[in-house]
């Protein structure tokens, strides 16, 4: 079989914080047929000499001196993958895989050739008790295909792990795919899995292959929960305007429910009561009701 198998693609801006281990992690890896293309995206840190100095063969690095964001980034270094990969496999700058994660995704993608796409379990650190995610993985259930399994994910939001997502490049370059900045360094990744389920079946291997430690200090997006709210709003109203023949109002209003509830946890303390009864009256869920009991005792007891 021709070398390299899988092509690791990783979007790096000012990751030197995280970099090193995240690259340790991925060289290490039990299955080594791979190519780590490296998207030094407009970086002012020592990133590209910290991923110089592991001196490995299977690096490669495309530097842009201007930062392109996540999506263009992406979309980038795709191009520069060998033309002998099957596979795609998704990394970032500040998470750590197992070194088993790509045996055992390598393992399903060729025992299952109708699976164009398989993720897993995340491991979240640097909470007071770490959680594992996603949950329908953790109770032994596997995702459900085409529509039902767009319905689930854009209803639910994102449930398939993106940062060890590994997916077949013959789906991807037949659906002329791409990472798209609709919603600039928002929701890259869920827009892409909403679009690929759609096309091809979805696995999730019911381990653990990555863990994130979410107190890391780093230039993560996720760290503008305004943005990363509105962006998500967008994306549902645009998703419902384009597939209204797969999303009807009953799913945008449960879609937006959910937004709601994620929401919740980043109002300012003295607006949460508010919103929490608004969002009670507009959609009758007792969530919203007993979040507001719980937040007024934390508030008086």
């Amino acid at each position: 079989m021709n070398s390299p198998l899988v092509t690791i693609l990783l979007p790096v801006y000012n990751g030197e914080k995280t970099i090193k281990a995240t690259l340790e992690s991925l060289l290490n890896q039990t299955f080594t047929d791979f190519e780590l293309l490296i998207g030094i995206d407009g970086t002012t840190d020592a990133s590209k000499a910290l991923a110089l100095s592991f001196n490995d063969s299977r690096i490669k690095i495309i530097e842009h001196p201007k930062n392109l964001g996540l999506a263009n980034n992406l979309n980038k270094i795709i191009k520069h993958a060998s033309p002998n990969s099957h596979y795609f496999a998704m990394a970032e700058q500040d998470d750590i895989y197992v070194p088993e994660r790509l045996e055992w995704q390598i393992d399903v993608m060729q025992k299952h050739e109708d699976v164009g796409l398989v993720s897993g379990i995340v491991e979240y650190t640097g909470v007071k008790k770490n959680l594992l995610f996603p949950g329908l993985l953790l109770r032994g259930e596997q995702f459900p295909q085409g529509e039902a399994l767009f319905k689930y994910l854009y209803v639910n939001q994102l449930k398939v792990v993106n940062t060890c997502m590994l997916w077949r490049k013959s789906v991807h370059e037949e659906n002329n795919f791409k990472f798209n900045n609709t919603y600039g360094n928002f929701n890259v990744d869920w827009d892409y899995v909403l679009r690929f389920c759609l096309k091809s079946k979805v696995y999730g291997i019911p381990k653990k292959l990555v863990t994130m430690n979410r107190n890391l200090t780093n230039n993560s997006v996720t760290t503008n929960a305004k943005g990363q709210h509105e962006a998500s709003k967008q994306l549902l109203k645009n998703f419902k305007a384009e597939l209204s023949y797969i999303i009807d109002h009953k799913n945008y209003k449960e879609a937006l429910k959910v937004q709601h509830k994620i929401e919740l946890g980043s109002y300012p303390k003295y607006k949460i009561p508010l919103m929490s009864f608004v969002y009670f009256v507009k959609y009758n869920d007792v969530y919203f009701l007993k979040y507001l009991v719980k937040k007024l005792k934390d508030y008086f007891l």
